[in-house]
């Protein structure tokens, strides 16, 4: 997740304006570096960019959008280009799907409520190797918090975020989408969070088994093809959400039968067939059926046996197709 710090309201002009990009010059005037430009580069699509808009006492967290593409140079230009006309090319991020907030959050309500949390923050961040730091977008000077000036595009953590932006949601009670706006706000804000935790939990997974299918004999490793799918649902089991022992790394067709329930695993990391689902099915008889009982490929960390039990309730197998298998011993593949 990224963090866009917006002054300027034409921003650009046409088809570089405010949610419709991100864009910097790609080099300081005559020439040099600047690394909350460069970040522009290592933004990814499918990435959530939160926006930070307005100066001084106006300045507030006005919405979110996605990164419809992976950053890169470009030697068109804005039809506005401002104070950075000298830039001989210039970073380009296109976005998409914007989602206002229904109230923006005051950047200066922010900054007063977390003041300690994020000196917290800033402090363990600068301790870091320098190759390892984030590039926040805020600064301690002479004691006294502010806004990085120049950073434009800043790195926002899920830890970072929770701090930010986490307060917003205790103005929401659950189950309330008719109360005031402050409160939607906070239920926006809390989807967000929730989004970016889902996020954060696949990319885990797909790490977790080498970004490859675990299935046996899957070939597919690829991660626009991968999924770092959930093992007992997020609604059934809280005390596993964000768990990477609650996930799987499956290829799309793998995750929807899994999801779907022709298949589930058995403690031992087992394949176990559920046959009244996957019925005269061609492409289970061809793709699951002749797997029954082979083990998963191994992650570092294994499916969690609490997960698994949640997944045999969830998708109604029974008999022997559950059974409880002993789990396996240490030196197991899977131990």
């Amino acid at each position: 997740m990224w963090l866009e710090m917006s002054r300027d309201a034409s921003h650009g002009g046409d088809g570089w304006g405010f949610a419709e990009c991100l864009w910097s010059p790609s080099h300081k005037n005559p020439s040099g570096r600047w690394p909350f430009w460069e970040l522009l580069l290592s933004v990814r699509k499918g990435d959530i960019v939160v926006h930070l808009r307005g100066k001084g006492s106006r300045a507030a967290f006005v919405g979110h959008s996605v990164a419809d593409a992976d950053g890169y140079e470009t030697s068109e230009r804005p039809s506005v280009p401002g104070q950075w006309s000298y830039a001989s090319s210039f970073y380009r991020v296109p976005l998409s799907a914007f989602v206002p907030l229904v109230e923006p959050i005051a950047l200066g309500d922010v900054l007063r409520a977390t003041r300690d949390e994020l000196r917290t923050y800033f402090d363990r961040n600068r301790e870091l190797p320098r190759r390892t730091r984030e590039h926040v977008f805020f600064v301690f000077q002479a004691g006294r918090l502010q806004c990085l000036n120049g950073a434009y595009l800043s790195e926002l953590s899920t830890s970072l975020a929770g701090i930010v932006l986490g307060r917003t949601t205790e103005m929401a009670p659950r189950g309330t989408p008719n109360a005031n706006p402050a409160a939607r706000t906070g239920e926006q804000v809390r989807q967000l969070l929730a989004r970016v935790g889902q996020g954060v939990f696949s990319d885990n997974v797909r790490a977790n088994y080498g970004h490859h299918c675990c299935f046996p004999d899957c070939p597919v490793s690829e991660d626009a093809l991968l999924v770092g799918a959930h093992i007992a649902r997020w609604a059934d089991a809280p005390q596993l959400r964000g768990s990477t022992a609650n996930g799987l790394c499956l290829c799309l067709m793998h995750d929807r039968a899994f999801e779907s329930g022709w298949f589930t695993l058995g403690l031992d990391g087992a394949i176990l067939i559920n046959e009244a689902r996957i019925g005269t099915s061609p492409w289970g008889a061809a793709n699951l059926k002749r797997y029954a009982g082979l083990r998963v490929r191994p992650g570092e960390i294994p499916p969690a046996p609490d997960a698994l039990r949640q997944h045999w309730r969830r998708v109604g197998t029974g008999g022997d197709a559950v059974r409880d298998l002993p789990a396996p011993p240490p030196n197991s593949p899977n131990g």
